[in-house]
């Protein structure tokens, strides 16, 4: 019981951390409609770039832990202090609005909490013993342990000479560490609980907010999509709903074959769930917009945070880019869009300076010492 309670802070913090950092960066923008769920997707972005900046820098430097727990902390006041001076007026405005936007979800708002309710009563209740869940909770637990960072391999124990780059540059276990180091709770409880119920909140509104985007009102199909996190007024509400359902019924049943499902249900606390189901889906949302003819430069600000936490959540954060250039490079080439496919390349950057740098290490063109 006191590590359940122990585990309900972290629990609530991490979404009001995403919802204060969202609505600091929208009031920077000052050009895009707030809305609850819009802001909390775009800080949950921005707050994962944020951690592995600070991460590799601690990682490489050879700092501990500790260290970087209390700097995490230290931010974590700052983003909280900064969203609520911020963010409180437009929060009190949405909250305002709130009854008469709930009314018209009609039953769909019954949907989307059940399918809501549902997906976390599934990650919390599912135990996975894959060599890939050991590896990813054991860097978390080894780095507690050790009070380091990617310098002792999880299955073993063994001091590594050098950084597994494959591992080393991509963050977000040592983010289980950090915040089981703050509260207090088994690494295993972070990761496999909290971790997880976060991460399938931030899926669900990641897909919603791509239904809203996909499927634009009747009187409006011609209104364009700023961006995943600034979609017109127009918008069906209440197709996004059927569309989060029929997201989450498909990947209940191909949850047993290697599809977004099966790492959203059964490996939510691992990077690549938050890849496959977070990310994809907002940058399949960029996609659209561009094709709407959509060319601000909005979005390709929105591609760079989205590709700077996909490095933090997975080495797979490639395929960001594979998807990206699909969808985007094509419109761009064919409209002759030459100033914007300029901004193209700097809004995939991360991806691509994480692919750099793990080709150079991979043939000894670059060389992470893990020893002082």
């Amino acid at each position: 019981m006191d590590i359940l309670l122990r585990a309900i802070p972290p629990l609530i913090l991490q979404p009001a951390l995403f919802l204060c950092l969202g609505s600091v960066v929208m009031r920077i923008r000052k050009r895009e409609t707030f809305r609850l769920s819009s802001a909390a997707l775009l800080g949950c972005f921005v707050y994962y770039s944020l951690f592995e900046a600070l991460c590799l820098f601690f990682e490489l430097r050879l700092l501990s832990l500790h260290a970087l727990s209390r700097c995490m902390a230290a931010v974590m006041a700052v983003i909280l202090a900064a969203g609520i001076v911020c963010g409180r007026k437009a929060w009190a405005v949405c909250l305002t609005r709130l009854g008469e936007k709930l009314k018209s979800h009609g039953f769909g708002l019954w949907i989307v909490l059940a399918v809501t309710a549902a997906s976390v009563l599934i990650v919390l209740l599912y135990t996975d013993a894959s060599a890939d869940s050991d590896y990813y909770v054991g860097m978390a637990s080894t780095a507690l342990f050790t009070n380091t960072l990617g310098r002792f391999d999880p299955t073993s124990g063994a001091a590594l000479p050098v950084f597994k780059a494959r591992y080393a540059l991509s963050c977000f276990p040592y983010h289980s560490a950090v915040m089981a180091d703050l509260f207090r709770i088994p690494v295993m409880v972070q990761a496999r609980s909290v971790t997880s119920a976060v991460n399938v909140l931030m899926a669900d509104i990641a897909v919603y907010r791509l239904g809203r985007v996909l499927f634009t009102g009747h009187g409006r199909r011609e209104g364009k999509v700023r961006s995943i996190v600034n979609g017109p007024e127009t918008l069906s509400r209440r197709a996004a709903d059927l569309f989060l359902l029929a997201v989450f019924l498909l990947n209940l049943f191909s949850s047993t074959i290697y599809l977004p499902g099966i790492f959203l249900f059964t490996r939510s606390y691992e990077g690549k769930a938050l890849i496959a189901n977070l990310c994809l889906p907002c940058v399949f949302a960029l996609c659209v917009s561009c094709m709407r003819g959509n060319y601000d430069r909005m979005l390709f600000r929105n591609l760079f945070w989205i590709c700077f936490a996909g490095v933090c959540f997975s080495a797979s954060s490639v395929f960001l880019f594979v998807l990206s250039a699909c969808g985007i490079l094509p419109v761009l080439l064919f409209r002759r869009r030459w100033k914007d496919l300029l901004l193209f390349f700097p809004g995939c950057l991360p991806v691509l300076l994480w692919a750099g740098v793990y080709y150079m290490t991979q043939h000894g063109m670059l060389y992470l010492s893990a020893v002082r």
